[in-house]
């Protein structure tokens, strides 16, 4: 039944049932490891991604073990709720692989925040070129902005930050990711295993549903809610399939594979995001960028029915591949899925730029290649302004008037690289609230 196989997976995995799983240095998925663990009631099928469904043999949903208020009928009904509930469980195993195994280990990144935090240095050298590290070593030299005087917008050194990098000045608040979840590793012993197990099983009834959903009757932007959380939800479900992918080319192998069957028809992850989605080549990741352009999408006509009427930019801080630099995970509703998008952007802008001790904006490069569409590198650090709270916006117009008086340096941002190593970040489930 299934399009796929474990090509990840290794038989050294069955030596490391009880100990963390580094996704970043461990290609092992954690199906593989449900499956070898020792007195295991997981049993994880491989037709759970890329299914071919039998609608008529399918079992109806234990709705007792979905949030409260989801309708009485089949999700397959309501395929916006369908998609909200997928991220919703895959976030929910996710969270449980990173932390069930660690009592005390808080659910928040603000109180996972500290100074020893590999967020807090540039722990992976091979992630950025001799250049880069000698740019943002220039950044951390002679300090110029006075952080114990401007603490109401300053953090002091061990605050939370969820892109901070050695030489950044972070923002005493970061707004709404102050109280995200992070996960940067997931645990495969015996506790997990047993969570896992039937989370995963219940996901599956769900990705079963959606071979009844007929998308393309949803209005433009339903549509548009149900493919961000159908992406979000498929790339976590094959990172746990088949590991998490060492580079760029892996990603993108990955992305054309790991597929749902929605309505009859196969929707791969890359299909999802660049036809469906009208998403363009990442600029910030080249190598991406080159291998859709080797690697043309073939476009079906069902794929041109389903995909949205118009390109929304704003889709760029939705849809997250689980990497440092990447966006926080949130679920998208179709009655207000707009308004959804331009909080992500705020809520990404605000918690990820900051200042160098320079005084200088520091802009992650995904967020830079996404202004060059409406603005000039000129006017970058006004433009993000805009999107500030008042008390940081007026701060970062301080320090850019001093550079320009000062003559340190016409530019006044700097650019962080892209920060491939696995991490997701989740916001709070707005219904919990």
């Amino acid at each position: 039944m299934s399009e796929l196989q474990h090509s990840y997976e290794d038989n050294s995995c069955q030596e490391q049932k009880d100990k963390p799983l580094e996704s970043t240095s461990n290609s092992c998925s954690v199906y593989s490891m449900v499956e070898n663990a020792e007195n295991s009631a997981a049993v994880f099928p491989e037709d759970i991604i890329s299914m071919k469904t039998d609608t008529e043999s399918y079992q109806p949903v234990n709705f007792g073990k979905l949030t409260k208020g989801m309708p009485p009928k089949g999700l397959w009904e309501y395929p916006n709720q369908l998609s909200e509930e997928m991220v919703r469980c895959m976030k929910n195993i996710f969270i449980s692989l990173a932390e069930s195994a660690i009592p005390s280990k808080p659910s928040t990144l603000e109180s996972q925040c500290s100074s020893s935090s590999p967020r807090g240095h540039l722990s992976n050298s091979s992630l950025w070129s001799s250049s880069e590290r000698s740019i943002i070593s220039s950044w951390a030299q002679s300090p110029q902005v006075d952080v114990k005087g401007n603490s109401e917008v300053l953090a002091a050194e061990n605050a939370c930050d969820p892109y901070k990098v050695r030489g950044k000045l972070s923002w005493a608040d970061i707004g709404t990711y102050g109280l995200s979840a992070e996960v940067s590793w997931m645990s495969v012993g015996k506790k997990q295993l047993e969570y896992a197990s039937g989370a995963l099983r219940r996901f599956r009834t769900l990705v079963e549903q959606l071979a009844k959903v007929n998308p393309i009757q949803l209005s433009c932007n339903e549509k548009l809610a149900f493919w961000i959380n159908l992406y979000n939800a498929l790339i976590m479900h094959a990172y746990l399939a088949y590991g998490v992918p060492r580079s760029d080319l892996k990603l993108f192998s990955l992305m054309q594979k790991a597929a749902y069957t929605v309505g009859g028809h196969s929707f791969s992850a890359a299909a999802i995001e660049y036809v469906i989605l009208k998403m363009k080549p990442p600029v910030h990741r080249p190598q991406i960028a080159l291998l859709l352009a080797l690697h043309k999408l073939k476009v079906s006509e069902e794929l041109r029915k389903s995909a949205i009427d118009t390109c929304e930019p704003l889709v760029a801080f939705a849809l997250s591949t689980g990497m440092y630099s990447s966006p926080a995970v949130r679920i998208y509703k179709g009655n207000r899925v707009r308004e959804e998008l331009q909080e992500a952007q705020h809520d990404f802008i605000r918690a990820s730029v900051g200042l160098s001790s320079k005084g200088r904006l520091l802009v992650p490069k995904m967020l830079h290649c996404f202004a060059k569409s409406f603005v000039d590198d000129a006017k970058l650090a006004v433009w993000i302004s805009h999107y500030l709270p008042p008390q940081q916006a007026a701060f970062v117009e301080q320090c850019i008037s001093q550079r320009r008086q000062s003559l340190l340096d016409s530019r006044n941002c700097g650019i962080l690289p892209f920060d491939s190593r696995f991490r997701y970040l989740f916001l709070p489930d707005q219904l919990s609230l």
